[in-house]
């Protein structure tokens, strides 16, 4: 399906107000408010620890306010019915709270939404060792001798571009893992696990909330450990809550590494389980820690009995690597 994009410049103030206004015309609403994303990170304890990235880029943005439309006959009559909606609310705003109102269109293809991102997704390396692929680029002739880590992400976070991301992968690439029993949890793309198989794990086990993430990670992960036949155990749930997903997750450590990338809050949340499936001296690794929140994190860990061997600190985020 292809879709009709309006776009409506306003203010930060009027947004949340424009939208609701035009909600019965369209269902398809965003709100791009760049004064949201500083309010959020100002905040003394934030609560979304993920922020993209391109949210920083051009802080100085007008807000806007986008609604989709099918392109059909439906959508076109609609779109003009947006249109007058907000020359009326222009034409009657003498105090500018809506402020600009400018309108631009443009069409979507839905296939752009799906694919467009690949462009900027290329080879890179990780560490000594590793290099990291998406399947649709070619290896670099100055790097084929690296182990290649073909990762397709779809839909799910971890390109390994990210530095939460990279700083694991940096970790794993430095440790010996051969015969290594690793479980990454909030898998994600699975691209930590398929790191640890690719560098010699023997087995990985992948768990996250997300249906869709634990079938492209199972993918990332089978793919990575073709060469050296490790096994991959994939599962789905929120093991916190429900007591035989947890048990089969016990069940298959004690892990030698736990790879964890996810939130402050979850991770808090987790420390107690996750130290208990951990082996003696096994490694735990810990990211997704905005700077802000690592004495929380740390003390939390440090109280379910784990060490600290060391930390990195990249653009504002936090990884440890914590032994038992």
């Amino acid at each position: 399906m292809d879709y009709y994009r309006l776009v409506i410049e306003t203010t930060g103030e009027a947004a949340e107000v424009l939208a609701a206004a035009l909600s019965h015309i369209s269902p398809y609403c965003e709100i791009d408010d760049p004064g949201d994303v500083r309010e959020l990170t100002q905040a003394p304890s934030p609560r979304w620890d993920y922020l993209g990235e391109e949210l920083f880029e051009n802080s100085g943005r007008t807000p806007t306010v986008t609604l989709y439309f099918e392109r059909d006959e439906q959508g076109a009559l609609l779109l003009r019915e947006a249109e007058a909606a907000v020359r009326a609310l222009a034409q009657n705003d003498a105090q500018g709270f809506f402020g600009g109102l400018k309108m631009c269109v443009d069409d979507v293809r839905s296939e752009d939404w799906e694919n467009n991102w690949k462009q900027y997704y290329k080879p890179f390396t990780v560490g000594s060792r590793l290099l990291i692929r998406p399947s649709w680029e070619p290896v670099p002739p100055g790097a084929r001798d690296r182990r290649v880590l073909t990762i397709d992400p779809a839909s799910s976070f971890g390109t390994g571009s990210h530095a939460t991301t990279r700083l694991c992968m940096e970790a794993l690439d430095g440790m010996e893992l051969s015969g290594a029993s690793v479980l990454d949890m909030g898998c994600g793309s699975g691209i930590l696990a398929a790191a640890a198989v690719l560098l010699g794990a023997r087995d990985a086990v992948l768990c996250d909330i997300e249906p869709t993430a634990v079938q492209t990670a199972e993918e990332n992960v089978r793919r990575a450990a073709a060469g050296n036949g490790a096994g991959v155990t994939a599962l789905c749930g929120n093991w916190l809550e429900d007591g035989a997903l947890a048990a089969r997750l016990r069940g298959r450590g004690p892990y030698d590494v736990v790879c964890a990338n996810i939130v402050a809050d979850v991770l808090i949340a987790m420390c107690g389980g996750l130290a208990s499936m951990l082996r003696p001296g096994g490694v735990i690794l810990l990211s997704g820690i905005i700077d802000s929140r690592r004495s929380e994190v740390l003390a939390a860990f440090e109280q379910a009995g784990l060490r600290l061997e060391y930390e990195k600190n990249r653009d504002g985020w936090t990884m440890f690597s914590m032994k038992r």
